[in-house]
């Protein structure tokens, strides 16, 4: 549930829905920000200003996303080292000034548009399906051995899930982010991905033929 304001840590990555992300916290405004949220919602928004913009001068209407913190290691010298998870999306709207050393927001809710759920759900599968078979490759190329993990059920957030393991450029994840139709989004993805995976399958099989080669069965006994 969005709140406002809410704790902003500007930063030169797009969080996304339904993602994790490690972040290495150091500056000591920063580390006042962890102490304050983690005796409450455990929640700070993050977003990224514009290439070559100053967090000073973040425009209004920028798009972030919630960060609710999953795991956190405090180090000996202060700095902390921590995962946040991805939750709803805000609009930026204003810094207020309140007295903290990090930045504060008054923040709106971005939310998706509704859409027909059959053509979500068909697009959702068929992104998931070609999602597996990347992760399938991907693991045969660094030989991984077992099952790929699976995507989450929710066709409003595969598509950042998907776009998470493509690690496209901040540019195309921030225009995913801020993208309020989820079919949209849905297709994006796949089309990007239906592009990368003939390589990434093709280098699949070219490792695993490399490594059959190396190790050919040994000689039936006389």
């Amino acid at each position: 549930m969005i709140t406002s304001p809410i704790p902003i840590f500007p930063l030169g990555l797009v969080l996304l829905p339904g993602t994790p992300v490690p972040l290495h916290l150091f500056e000591p405004r920063y580390r006042a920000m962890l102490r304050d949220v983690s005796a409450g919602t455990k929640q700070f928004g993050i977003i990224a200003p514009p290439p070559s913009t100053p967090e000073a001068d973040l425009p209004v209407g920028r798009i972030g996303c919630i960060a609710l913190i999953t795991a956190q290691e405090t180090l000996p010298d202060g700095r902390s080292n921590i995962i946040v998870e991805g939750q709803e999306r805000f609009r930026f709207e204003t810094y207020l000034e309140i007295g903290t050393p990090y930045r504060v927001a008054h923040i709106d809710e971005w939310t998706d548009l509704d859409e027909e759920p059959v053509a979500l759900e068909l697009a959702a599968a068929q992104l998931r399906s070609l999602a597996n078979r990347a992760l399938v490759a991907s693991m045969t190329l660094h030989d991984i051995e077992g099952e790929p993990p699976e995507f989450g059920d929710d066709p409003l957030t595969v598509s950042y899930q998907v776009a998470q393991l493509l690690m496209l450029d901040n540019d195309i994840q921030y225009e995913l982010l801020a993208d309020r139709s989820p079919l949209s989004r849905l297709q994006r993805v796949e089309g990007i991905l239906s592009e990368r995976l003939p390589d990434i399958e093709e280098a699949a099989e070219l490792h695993r033929r490399g490594i059959d080669d190396e190790d050919p069965d040994p000689p039936a006994p006389d």
